[in-house]
């Protein structure tokens, strides 16, 4: 990995880390990803930590109307680290905690979840405008607690199959609101209309969105207040396929928890 001022994470809310992961390391989170896929190889619907693909609504519409999806075409996993302690060994083996972690927030971080993020060609759904720690449990304690990601390519991540899209300062603004449905509990009954939580248009700060195209191996580590999205891959034949690993920390001095001013212009 290249040296890396992190003050782009302090000032914009995201900084990338060039070439990360290589050699022995890369191909031990591939495979992996190919033993998380066989995981779920045979399912046909998503449930518990594993939401797979569903050609027209997106994955995660079809997973919360119950509806059938593409067997075994994951969309994402949740908790990946204990579904496939390999990715629990690789983190450990980059010290991600250790180094660009504490190397940006001044302390280690310790690891509280880790995702797969496939997006598969035609398929592929996007996500929505959204902040990661909108969605911590209430026993996180977002109020001293900050989430730091690190978002790992493992395949190229470009502007047409899907790459992540941030709001640059966003994070510094507080909590967005986000509308929509949360995600129903095991034994809920499916919705008839699912509609994804998300940051409306009308509360965006008036700032340009940065894509941030990565080629594998190097990754994109964020604040969990800063607003991202990625748009579906609309490629015939380009999958994108990434890793992130999740790292709960004292809330960075730089951020705020509670809600954010509608007077963004400012940014």
């Amino acid at each position: 990995m290249v040296d890396t001022d992190y003050r782009d994470l302090r000032e914009n809310g995201f900084v990338t880390l060039p070439r990360l992961v290589a050699g022995a390391e890369l191909r031990r989170l591939h495979g992996a990803v190919d033993r998380l896929k066989e995981l779920a190889r045979e399912r046909t619907v998503s449930s518990g930590d594993f939401v797979l693909e569903a050609a027209g609504i997106g994955g995660w519409a079809a997973w919360q109307q119950g509806a059938r999806a593409l067997t075994g075409v994951l969309r994402s996993a949740d908790r990946i680290h204990e579904h496939v302690p390999e990715f629990d060994a690789v983190q450990r083996s980059l010290d991600l905690a250790g180094g660009p972690v504490a190397g940006a927030v001044g302390s280690a971080g310790r690891l509280v979840n880790a995702f797969l993020w496939a997006k598969p060609p035609v398929v592929g759904s996007g996500k929505p405008w959204h902040q990661d720690i909108a969605f911590a449990p209430p026993q996180f304690g977002a109020e001293d607690n900050g989430i730091v990601t690190i978002w790992i390519a493992l395949e190229p991540a470009t502007e047409h199959n899907g790459c992540l899209e941030f709001i640059p300062g966003s994070h510094l603004l507080g909590l967005f609101p986000h509308t929509g449905d949360r995600e129903r509990l095991p034994g809920e009954a499916p919705l008839d209309a699912a509609v994804e939580p998300h940051v409306a248009d009308r509360h965006l700060p008036p700032v340009p969105a940065r894509t941030v195209p990565l080629e594998p191996g190097s990754a994109v580590m964020f604040d969990g207040m800063v607003l991202h999205r990625s748009a579906p891959n609309t490629t015939t034949a380009q999958p994108r396929t990434a890793v992130s690993f999740v790292y709960q920390v004292p809330r960075p001095s730089w951020t705020r928890w509670k809600p954010a001013t509608t007077d963004t212009a400012g940014v």
